[in-house]
């Protein structure tokens, strides 16, 4: 879940919500915010699950760049 919120940080916004992504190898992967026209100046992520069926439950983030 990526949230935004426009008063710093008191309230938050759902900005978008992403369910069962399967990452099958290294690769990168890009997303459209679909709430568009909500004037953000704070972002925050949250992984509400992660979940590897052949190992342990660990998620490794390299960067996470907005634009």
């Amino acid at each position: 879940v990526i949230e935004g919120s426009n008063d710093r940080g008191s309230c938050w916004r759902d900005l978008d919500r992403q369910t069962s992504q399967k990452f099958e190898n290294r690769i990168q992967r890009t997303y459209r915010l679909t709430s568009l026209g909500f004037p953000a100046n704070a972002f925050r992520f949250r992984f509400l699950t992660i979940r590897d069926v052949e190992s342990n439950s660990r998620l490794q983030l390299g960067s996470i760049d907005l634009y």
